[in-house]
């Protein structure tokens, strides 16, 4: 799948995938819970493909990436593999210092490392 997508598309699926590590927002008439629970399982297998290391160094020798965004990127995957799989249940996203400090590396690169 991923030789068929055009930079664009892949740098938006990177910033889809990064944007699921943040807390997501509460929808009127939607149950918290829940949605935090479908952003998990997608997370799970979208970090998997968009933050490796073929795909991030791509996005950079395309100029959409700095070199230190992409230090960042690695780190963020390496972190999600560290996690120990209990974790990725709703109460641990929401509370967790290991998911607080990802999402941290998140912003870091939302604020400052992708072009």
């Amino acid at each position: 799948m991923e030789n068929t997508l055009n930079i664009i598309e892949k740098y938006d699926l990177l910033v889809s995938t990064l944007n699921m590590i943040l807390v997501p927002p509460k929808e009127s008439g939607v149950l918290y819970e829940e949605k935090v629970r479908r952003s998990l399982e997608e997370l799970e297998g979208d970090y998997y493909s968009f933050l490796n290391q073929t795909f991030i160094e791509e996005l950079h020798q395309s100029n959409v990436i700095s070199r230190n965004g992409v230090v960042l990127l690695i780190k963020i995957r390496s972190a999600i593999e560290d996690l120990d799989q209990f974790k990725w249940n709703v109460e641990d996203f929401l509370t967790d210092n290991n998911w607080y400090e990802i999402r941290n590396f998140v912003i870091k690169v939302f604020l400052s490392e992708l072009k």
